[in-house]
């Protein structure tokens, strides 16, 4: 059986169908290392301390959207909605206080520091503060405060950290994208007419939409730049970012998408057509934005 170092995606609530990801993998792999960006640290960081992916997935339906977005917990210095006291203390219970060196496999959180303006692996100390430092999204949660460090969720830089993975052990890298497609044209519209009836969207909709579709761009780049063996394209597309009580649904199509990448992965030249796969999305991605800029 090879080994395999994975990199999972941030993507919020669509972070979930990287937990029926994992039960695939891990019979068709010896998994020797883990990179997690925000909810990839978070589901990354519970596989890579020892719970397995039934384990997992029997938190994930535990835990509630309420218990997640609870007004009892707002921030009230205002450098967020919620101050993420409340995730550090479900995070702390979940990992039981073990420091990330004494997990069962080799494991990184990405989050970026405010201060230096960098993002940064953190691969030692509390399991449970790294899973809070890199999953403390702008605007939704106060950033975690650590010693001189001001962290926020690490796809403000690596939504789908590939280019952090060379310090974890592992013949193939399989990157684990949960987060949406980009779209390959740009749409020309007139706003002469009819005003029509629009979906209304509270402000952390707004804004957390457009950070993962921003992100969603920088985690093609990423593939395209770094070359993984096997990429595993998670996202479920009637999943809601904000879907935290719809984990089962989103279990069922990580193991449905994992099991299609590798019988595709079987498939003589996989890496040839993968390549190309992502060159031309990028390609038409490129032409499209152009065209839309005319």
């Amino acid at each position: 059986m090879q080994t395999a170092k994975l990199v999972l995606s941030g993507g919020a609530a669509l972070g979930l169908a990287e937990i029926g990801v994992l039960q695939v993998l891990q019979e068709n792999f010896d998994i020797t290392g883990v990179i997690g960006t925000s909810m990839g640290s978070l589901v990354g960081g519970l596989y890579a301390k020892g719970l397995s992916p039934d384990e997992i997935l029997d938190i994930a339906l535990q835990y509630k959207k309420r218990d997640i977005f609870n007004p009892f917990n707002l921030d009230i210095e205002l450098s967020g909605i919620f101050d993420g006291k409340a995730i550090l203390k479900q995070f702390e219970e979940w990992t039981e206080g073990i420091l990330i060196e004494n997990c069962r496999l080799p494991f990184c959180a990405v989050a970026f520091d405010l201060n230096r303006r960098n993002s940064i692996l953190i691969n030692r100390g509390s399991l449970a503060k790294a899973m809070r430092a890199s999953t403390s999204i702008p605007y939704l949660f106060s950033p975690f405060q650590w010693e001189k460090y001001v962290f926020v969720d690490g796809g403000v830089e690596y939504p789908l950290p590939l280019a952090l993975v060379d310090s974890l052990p592992g013949e193939l890298t399989i990157a684990i994208n949960v987060l949406p497609s980009t779209s390959p044209h740009a749409e020309t519209i007139s706003l002469d007419g009819k005003k029509h009836k629009s979906q209304k969207l509270r402000m952390h909709e707004v804004f957390l939409r457009s950070v993962i579709q921003n992100q969603a761009w920088l985690a093609l780049q990423s593939i395209l730049d770094n070359k993984p063996d096997i990429v595993i394209d998670a996202h479920f597309p009637e999943g809601s970012l904000f879907g935290f009580d719809e984990a089962e649904f989103f279990y069922h199509y990580g193991i449905a998408s994992a099991r299609k990448a590798l019988i595709e992965y079987k498939e003589p030249n996989y890496l040839d057509k993968l390549r190309k796969k992502y060159q031309q999305l990028f390609s038409r991605l490129y032409r499209g934005l152009n065209a839309g800029s005319e």
